[in-house]
C-alpha cells in the first residue's frame, strides 16, 4: 500500500442516505479491482471504502453511505465537502479479482458493497474474461438499488454476465429474488465446489455466508472478503 494526497473532483448525492464520490490522486497510483482506500482522518483514524472503478481510470471512484447516525462514514463525507485535500492509503485489502483463474464467479453484495463488485464486474469487462459471472446484489428495500440500471446492461451486453437483485423487505408490486442475498445463492447452487466467490457487506452477513456456503461445498481458499480480516 501507499499513501497519497487526494483532491476531490465531484461529490454527487444518489439517494437519500448515498454519496458518488471522485478523487483525483495527484500522483500515480495502482490497485487491482476489488481493493479499498483507508481514508486518513488522523494519527490511527483510517476510515476504509471499497474502490467502484477499475485500476485504468485516473480517478478513484467511491459509494459512501452516510446519515447523522453513521458518524464513521459522515464524518468522511464532511471532511470531503469541506473541498480540502486529504491523505489516503490506497491498495488495501486481499479479496482482489483473480484474472488468472477461470472458475465461474459469485459476486455477492450487500447494500452499498456494490461498489465492491462494480470494480470487478468493469474489470471483468475490460479484459474480456468469459467466466461465468452471477451477480447477487441484496438490499432492505427496493429504492436502495442505486445502480440497478448499470447492473441490468451489463447482463445484457455480456452473456457471461447473470444479475440476480434480492430485497430483503419488498413492496408489493416486487417480482424477483426476495429475502436474504445469501440464501438466494444457496437456493440456486446446490454445489458450490466449483466458484470463486467474492464476498462484501456487513461483518455478521459475511460470516455466516462464508459459512453456509462451506457447508454447501465452497472451497475455503475460493471466498475471498476483506470482511474476513477482521471476523
Amino acid at each position: 500500500m501507499s499513501q497519497i494526497t487526494c483532491n476531490v473532483a465531484s461529490i454527487e448525492k444518489l439517494n437519500a442516505f448515498l454519496y458518488r464520490i471522485f478523487l483525483a490522486p495527484t500522483s500515480v497510483v495502482s490497485f487491482k479491482a476489488g481493493q479499498y482506500v483507508s481514508v486518513i482522518m488522523g494519527e490511527g483514524d483510517k476510515r476504509h471504502f471499497s474502490i467502484a472503478n477499475t485500476p485504468s481510470s485516473d480517478l478513484i471512484e467511491l459509494h459512501i453511505g452516510a446519515t447523522e447516525d453513521n458518524k464513521y462514514a459522515m464524518q468522511v463525507v464532511e471532511k470531503m465537502q469541506s473541498g480540502e485535500p486529504l491523505e489516503v492509503e490506497i491498495a488495501n485489502g486481499a479479496a482482489y479479482l483473480r484474472e488468472s483463474s477461470t472458475r465461474p464467479i459469485i459476486l455477492m453484495a450487500g447494500g452499498t458493497g456494490f461498489s465492491y463488485v462494480k470494480s470487478i464486474l468493469e474489470q471483468i469487462v475490460e479484459s474480456e474474461l468469459k467466466n461465468p459471472v452471477y451477480l447477487y446484489w441484496g438490499v432492505k428495500e427496493y429504492s436502495h438499488f442505486y445502480f440497478e440500471e448499470q447492473a441490468i446492461n451489463w447482463s445484457i451486453e455480456h452473456q457471461n454476465i447473470h444479475f440476480h437483485p434480492v430485497v430483503e423487505l419488498p413492496e408489493a408490486f416486487w417480482q424477483g429474488k426476495k429475502g436474504y442475498v445469501h440464501q438466494a445463492v444457496l437456493d440456486e447452487f446446490s454445489d458450490l465446489s466449483e466458484f470463486d466467490i467474492y464476498i462484501v457487506g456487513r461483518f455478521e452477513m459475511a460470516k455466516i455466508a462464508r459459512e453456509d456456503f462451506i457447508k454447501q461445498g465452497a472451497l475455503i481458499d475460493n471466498i475471498y472478503g476483506d470482511a474476513f480480516a477482521f471476523i
